[in-house]
């Protein structure tokens, strides 16, 4: 043991024996190997100990209890050491060998799976586009019948009875929703060119929260300075665009909350934020929100915000978003301002 540790007898007596020299992690199991041996269990263990020039060496103990025949009372112990240091070491590296293994592994599965997840994307796009025009105008003709039929049953029952009326809202409100999906797979499928014109960043936000009030126990507040100079970009698409975050930030405070929408200046760029205090998007979910068919809700088959994404990039913009559960979201648009407007 002298050889292992550079410690002689004397040397332990003077600095309070075995224990004096264990590492301190170590120490716990230490007690925990003296209480077997009280009780006359054999004891074989692996910890630390220090040596006399300060290295940390792993010991190998194997204790036996030497106990009095007569009084069955531990009168001392008898062990060997042996240096498993070299042992440690190359389980140390195996291990951080597998852990490396096992991130790399799990690294390339999940970019795989990513890989996959995008193939098959792209192969419902392809149909999508296929499909999309041929089959969203189609349809639009059929939902404006009813929509007609539905406000022409209104006019003429004006005293109608509540279950009625319901039901005649409950109509609209579905045809709304399925209008919505079909100008989302046409925006998506065929948004091409852009129509720039100047779009005032206060006007904007006004026609939208005039398009989409607020729901109930929802509170919007905004923050547009006075002299911020206006967007270069197509009104319609920037309608859409503000229209589908504002939506979404309604969706995502169903017990109500706070809307901020703010506008400021950032050299050549305009940035407005739309800021909501609701249910969060997940770390997971939010790598994911702007791809195309994703999406986390009952209803809608996820272009929206692909369509959003599209709408800004063609508009010379970018789009970016903050979030943590149960702590809100924030979306970030940043688009190009007139350019006699910059100073």
């Amino acid at each position: 043991f002298e050889e292992i540790t550079g410690y002689t007898p004397e040397d332990y007596i003077v600095h309070g024996g075995w224990r004096a020299a264990l590492h301190s992690d170590d120490l716990a199991q230490d007690e925990r190997d003296l209480e077997n041996l009280n009780l006359n269990q054999p004891v074989v263990t692996e910890i630390r100990t220090i040596t006399k020039d300060g290295r940390v060496v792993w010991v190998r103990v194997s204790a036996q209890p030497v106990v009095d025949e007569h009084s069955g009372e531990l009168t001392g112990i008898y062990g060997a050491v042996q240096d498993i240091t070299g042992r440690k070491q190359a389980e140390q590296v195996l291990q951080q060998y597998n852990e490396r293994l096992e991130k790399e592994v799990e690294a390339r599965t999940r970019d795989l799976q990513d890989a996959q997840e995008a193939l098959v994307r792209q192969e419902k796009l392809a149909t999508l586009g296929q499909l999309a025009g041929g089959v969203g105008h189609e349809l639009r003709n059929p939902l404006s019948a009813i929509n007609n039929a539905v406000y022409y049953l209104k006019l003429i029952q004006p005293e109608a009875d509540e279950k009625v009326l319901d039901y005649l809202a409950m109509i609209e409100n579905e045809i709304k929703t399925a209008v919505a999906i079909i100008n989302d797979l046409l925006e998506f499928s065929l948004l091409k060119t852009t129509l720039k014109e100047t779009v005032p960043a206060a006007e904007l936000v006004q026609s939208v929260l005039e398009r989409f009030p607020p729901t109930e126990g929802v509170q919007v507040t905004r923050e547009i300075p006075a002299g911020v100079p206006p967007l270069a970009a197509d009104r319609r698409h920037m309608e859409q665009v503000l229209g589908n975050l504002v939506v979404n930030a309604y969706q995502a405070m169903p017990e109500g909350g706070r809307l901020v929408i703010s506008v400021r200046q950032a050299g050549k760029t305009l940035v407005l934020t739309v800021k909501d205090s609701g249910t969060g998007i997940s770390a997971e979910n939010i790598k994911k929100i702007f791809e195309p068919l994703f999406t986390t809700k009952p209803k809608g088959i996820g272009l929206g915000l692909a369509v959003s994404k599209k709408m800004v990039e063609a508009n010379g913009g970018s789009i970016e978003v903050q979030s943590q559960p149960g702590e809100g979201t924030t979306f970030q648009v940043h688009l190009p301002i007139k350019p006699e407007e910059e100073k």
